[in-house]
């Protein structure tokens, strides 16, 4: 079961799936996460107790016909909508499929669950369809939608769900969590530093902390310990594709903000704890300037995000220089 491998999802379980076996589950959840706590994994529980029908526990039987069918992916009964492939939106269509659904009987004879994954994705037109299931709600029909606890998604739909947002550990539950993963493979630093700079979400840490990826990390630092003392940004452009840029530019970003905070004497609450060499070389520069170069990077970092059809080379090659005029 997901409680055992990750813990920290326990009590959370516990508090909405007691709503379940005393029958006072809202028909509509909305649950807020931050990306990469376990969020799949814990509303896919929440959807194989609801969908149940033999349990009388607050865990799922697994054992029951309905339970079978969930665990091999073929319930009738469950439906997961989300942006389709090649897609950036999850459009009006899919959402008067599902709608016309629920109004059928259960194949199973039980409940029916749709799971609306990253919400936020739906157009206007189709949140205001779904809007129209969510206030006359056929019986024994469960909705649950997700999405990162940052993103925008219709006032409406938020009045007409139950909202749970969905807390992370932690940073010392977390560590002994990736302790038990990596054994001796890293210290404390690198792991809280993998964590703060993953939100404290542990699966998102996990992630960084592929040897890979760690150590395109490492690199990235080490090449900033070598041009920032010359003020020669223009050699970082040597060390990682423009595709890469985004990353880049939020561990750059955390080193500066990390540098501000040990001006302020305020070091316990740096994020690269594994990077304090660096941290101290930055804050040798003024606030100015180190806010200057943060403005810059993370101006570079909307735009990447935001303007569709702009040539990233042009812009990492742009911040690049400017980082030099700032100095």
């Amino acid at each position: 079961m997901i409680l055992n491998d990750y813990p920290w999802l326990s009590l959370p379980y516990q508090q909405l799936a007691s709503g379940i076996i005393h029958k006072r589950t809202h028909h509509a959840l909305l649950i807020n996460y931050v990306q990469g706590s376990g969020e799949d994994e814990f509303v896919s529980m929440l959807a194989n107790r609801l969908l149940c029908q033999s349990s009388q526990q607050l865990e799922p039987c697994l054992n029951c016909h309905s339970c079978q069918l969930f665990l091999s992916h073929y319930h009738p009964d469950y439906y997961v909508i989300t942006n389709e492939q090649s897609k950036q939106s999850i459009g009006i269509d899919q959402i008067r499929k599902i709608s016309n659904k629920v109004y059928e009987k259960s194949q199973q004879g039980g409940n029916k669950v749709i799971w609306v994954k990253r919400a936020a994705l739906m157009t206007e037109a189709a949140a205001n369809a779904l809007l129209k299931t969510l206030e006359e709600p056929p019986e024994n029909t469960y909705f649950i939608l997700s999405d990162e606890h940052n993103s925008k998604l219709l006032p409406t739909i938020h009045s007409r769900c139950f909202s749970y947002f969905l807390p992370v550990p932690k940073l010392e539950i977390s560590i002994e969590w990736l302790k038990k993963l990596h054994r001796q493979q890293y210290n404390d630093n690198e792991l809280a530093s993998a964590l703060l700079l993953s939100e404290n979400a542990p699966l998102k840490a996990v992630a960084l902390l592929m040897p890979e990826k760690w150590q395109q990390r490492k690199k990235f630092c080490d090449h900033l310990l070598d041009v920032v003392p010359q003020n020669n940004y223009w050699q970082l452009a040597k060390t990682f594709d423009s595709e890469d840029f985004i990353e880049r530019i939020i561990w750059f970003c955390a080193l500066l903000s990390d540098a501000l905070k040990a001006k302020q004497k305020v070091g316990r609450f740096i994020v690269n704890r594994d990077q304090v060499p660096l941290v101290r070389l930055l804050a040798t520069k003024s606030n100015e300037k180190i806010s200057a170069l943060y403005d810059l990077w993370l101006q570079a970092r909307t735009q990447l995000l935001t303007i569709t059809g702009l040539n990233k080379e042009l812009i990492v090659y742009n911040v690049l220089a400017q980082s030099e005029v700032i100095g």
